[in-house]
Order: structure tokens, then C-alpha cells, then sequence
């Protein structure tokens, strides 16, 4: 069975422009990623503390005003690259990848795909559920990604 979410399928591409964002900027996690992604019977702090990082998030406007939405991002290796990310390029976690890997590639534009995620972690924000609850556990332990221009930044070179 296919995934989807918000009525799209997950997208596929491993190509090497594709891998730069597993290398340099690993994708965001919507709150379902993390069903998905915590394996069954683990405490979710324990495996948030290895496997991911809270970012400041993505810079977003809205009615004139600027902010952030404060995101869950996976954990990073020395070098900045996805710790999913295997010698030979392929994604360790290719079939439950988070939601900003799985869905976006080279390919054409997905439309307001990103922005419907964002929405999403907005809600979650909204609710103080699991996903509030371990970004704060992170940012407060210092697990921190860098805010996204900067790695878009590293990735241009």
C-alpha cells in the first residue's frame, strides 16, 4: 500500500540532487511521523533524544506578520548529514522517512504540500501533544538543528 498525505503520494527519487537535502538539510516530521517512526514499546523521549533535533523551523508569513514554526527534524552525524543516511546514499529508513523527505524531491512542485505540514505542526503546537512536548525536551538539552537558510546556504556551497 502506497503512502499519502493530504491526498498525495510519497515520492521515491534517490537521485543525487536529492540526496544533497538528506546530506545538508534532512526533512521535517508532521506529528503522524511520529506513530510511524517510534517503534512500538519505546519510550518516545528516549528515541527522540537519538534521533532527532529540534529546529527554530521554518520562516513562514502570514497577514504581514513573520514567524517561525518550530519543527522536528532527524538527527544529524558530524557532517551534518541525515544520521538515516547510509554509506551508499540510500536512506536507512526510505519506507517510514519523515514527511518532508518522503514527500518532496526534484520532481515538479508539489503545490502547497509543504505549507499543508506546516499546518499540521502548527495544530500539534496548538494541542501540546507529543510533538510540543519533545522539541522542548530537545531545544532545552541543546539538540538543535540550525534554522533552514543557514543549511540552504551550506548546500549552495
Amino acid at each position: 500500500m502506497s503512502r499519502t498525505e493530504f491526498g498525495l503520494e510519497r515520492t521515491a527519487c534517490g537521485c543525487g540532487a536529492c540526496v544533497t537535502n538528506c546530506r545538508f538539510m534532512p526533512g521535517f516530521l508532521i506529528p503522524s511521523d511520529l506513530e510511524r517512526m517510534i517503534p512500538a514499546g519505546v519510550d518516545p523521549y528516549l528515541w527522540a533524544d537519538k534521533n532527532l533535533l529540534a529546529s527554530p523551523g521554518a520562516l513562514v508569513m502570514k497577514d504581514g506578520e513573520t514567524f517561525r514554526i518550530q519543527t522536528l527534524v532527524p538527527a544529524v552525524k558530524k557532517d551534518g548529514a541525515c544520521i538515516h543516511l547510509a554509506e551508499d546514499m540510500c536512506c536507512k529508513i526510505h519506507a517510514a522517512a519523515p514527511f518532508g523527505c518522503a514527500f518532496f524531491d526534484c520532481g515538479p512542485e508539489r503545490g502547497s504540500l509543504s505549507s499543508q505540514g506546516l499546518v499540521e505542526v502548527m495544530k500539534a503546537w496548538r494541542a501540546g501533544g507529543l510533538y510540543a512536548k519533545l522539541w522542548r525536551r530537545l531545544w532545552s538539552r541543546w539538540k538543535r538543528q540550525h534554522k533552514p537558510e543557514v543549511l540552504r546556504q551550506r548546500m549552495r556551497g
